[in-house]
């Protein structure tokens, strides 16, 4: 206390802006700034980005798939190998399938489907079995 104020005075303390940065801090403040930026563009990407559509060889798998065994069969097991062609403006996909049929004998077929339509408004407009 100064006799002639009446006053104390602060002690001189160092001031903040003149202690160094932690160590961490020049590695870590640019690292979170990557991240940052990088959730960001992921983020926008998913948004923007449709969702995957069916393609013309998995819609005439399940069609075929269903027609047999609405006629009674079971275990399709239908190819995953298709030959895919474009035919007047429509995609024909050709392949073949095995199933157990009613009457317990395996039976081999060659399929052909015809999907119209592109992207997710595509839609199996016939799916035909021969044996």
């Amino acid at each position: 206390m100064s006799s002639e104020t009446g006053v104390r005075e602060a002690p001189e303390t160092q001031s903040d802006r003149s202690k160094p940065a932690p160590r961490w801090a020049p590695v870590a403040v640019p690292v979170l700034i990557v991240a940052a930026g990088a959730a960001l563009l992921g983020g926008i990407v998913a948004a923007v980005t449709p969702p995957p559509v069916a393609s013309a060889e998995s819609l005439c798998s399940s069609a075929i798939e269903t027609k047999l065994i609405a006629r009674g069969h079971t275990n399709v097991d239908v190819s995953r190998s298709f030959t895919v062609t474009d035919a007047d403006g429509a995609t024909r996909v050709s392949g073949s399938v095995a199933s157990v049929g009613a009457s317990g004998r395996v039976d081999y077929a060659e399929l052909r489907c015809v999907v119209r339509g592109d992207g997710a408004a595509m839609r199996v407009v016939s799916a035909r079995v021969s044996d």
